[in-house]
């Protein structure tokens, strides 16, 4: 009769446990209650082994029930009736791809020149400064000139003298060859006749040469510039002597430039000569030039293993300085079609990438693999074509089979 009673009891107490509105404290608080009712109802049966594993089944099942509704208190957020996630999303998109490498060089002018004096002197006069633009043939200083001056008004009178005496040389030795020919002269004086005049023709030859390099000394006293630019060094000033080859000024041509960076030699294969680039430069911001490969130097660096590779930009509004930090985007082998996303479209959990796929207001995840970076978005390999819809933004937060809610009708093409 006794067991009888108890199964009874402990039967009404499951009913109460299950239906209960706080399970935790309620199943807690009848239990307590059945176990207080059984320890009075069994008197000194308390202390037989069969009591025991009747005490141990109570509190089993209490714990059973109690863990149970915890999972079920945990399932509960996947419920139909909690909120949308609001999302943003985009398009996934197949378009021609191409890979690109992205290197740092400097700006250089396309001529580097350091004027220096064909001959020595002393400055007379210094004509420009660091700065200054100026154009081919443009005076840049003067060397002293009396000396030379001097040497070629001598070179110049000498030449005189000795035209004049070719000319009555030349006289000359027609009247000895008239008398000759009559056999009135002597074979000597004919001879000798003969050689004055040609001595004299030298000489005149030797004092044009002489005036002709007393000019180029005088001309040479100028130091003018060799081509358009902009004179960035002075080496001298007024009164300085300067000796032969003594450096003046140098200027550098900005008409255009040169940008020579390093490619790694696992594109060497991908660049041709006359292959457009961009380039930008960290002191233009929001400035992108169109640049072309005009050389690709044979041999590399031994050390990083590159191959130096220059390109010619065009600046013809001199906008691009001379040792500007540049940034250039080379295209390397052949274009292809592939399956792009937004960057931002990519999750990144427990070492693995996926997408969140948006399809009847439900998202599901599907795994992909970057290939290639592409200014904002990434070509993708994976479980995905174009035209799908993809989050963008929000997606941090999102679980497989969440309903969602979007906020901006996705564009059609990037």
């Amino acid at each position: 009769m006794g067991q009888a009673m108890r199964a009874s009891q402990f039967q009404r107490l499951l009913k109460k446990v299950c239906t209960g509105k706080n399970f935790f404290w309620h199943s807690l608080s009848l239990t307590r209650s059945a176990l207080s009712k059984t320890f009075v109802s069994c008197g000194p049966e308390i202390f037989s082994k069969p009591f025991h594993h009747k005490i141990f089944s109570i509190v089993g099942v209490w714990f059973f029930l109690f863990t149970t509704s915890c999972g079920e208190q945990q399932a509960a957020p996947s419920s139909p009736g909690r909120p949308l996630a609001p999302v943003r999303v985009a398009l996934v998109l197949k378009q021609p791809i191409q890979q690109s490498v992205n290197l740092v060089g400097t700006v250089e002018p396309w001529k580097r020149s350091v004027v220096a004096s064909e001959i020595k002197g002393l400055v007379s006069a210094f004509a420009v400064e660091e700065g200054m633009y100026v154009k081919r043939g443009q005076l840049l200083a003067r060397l002293r000139t009396e000396t030379l001056n001097i040497q070629l008004d001598s070179a110049m009178a000498s030449h005189r003298e000795a035209r004049t005496r070719y000319r009555q040389a030349k006289q000359d030795l027609k009247r000895v060859r008239v008398l000759f020919n009559k056999e009135l002269v002597t074979q000597k004086e004919f001879d000798d006749a003969q050689a004055e005049e040609d001595a004299l023709r030298e000489r005149l030859s030797q004092l044009d040469a002489e005036i002709r390099r007393a000019k180029d000394q005088v001309k040479k006293s100028q130091v003018v510039a060799p081509f358009d630019g902009w004179v960035t060094k002075e080496f001298t000033e007024i009164g300085q002597w300067v000796e032969e080859g003594g450096q003046i000024v140098e200027i550098v041509d900005l008409s255009h430039v040169q940008v020579e960076v390093p490619l790694p030699e696992r594109y060497v294969q991908g660049i041709q000569i006359d292959d457009l680039v961009q380039v930008s430069f960290d002191g233009l911001p929001g400035f992108i030039a169109q640049g072309e490969v005009f050389s690709l130097v044979a041999q590399a660096d031994r050390v990083a293993r590159t191959f130096p590779v220059k390109i010619d930009i065009p600046n013809q509004d001199l906008a691009i300085k001379s040792g500007m930090v540049s940034r250039v985007t080379l295209q390397v082998g052949r274009p292809h079609e592939g399956i792009v996303v937004p960057k931002d479209a990519l999750v990144l959990r427990g070492g693995n990438e996926f997408v969140f796929l948006v399809n009847d207001g439900m998202v599901g995840q599907i795994p992909v693999q970057p290939i290639m970076h592409l200014d904002g978005f990434v070509e993708v390999v994976g479980d995905i074509q174009e035209g799908m819809v993809v989050v963008v933004e929000g997606n941090e937060r999102l679980f497989p089979g969440q309903p969602v809610r979007i906020l901006e009708v996705p564009a059609k093409s990037l």
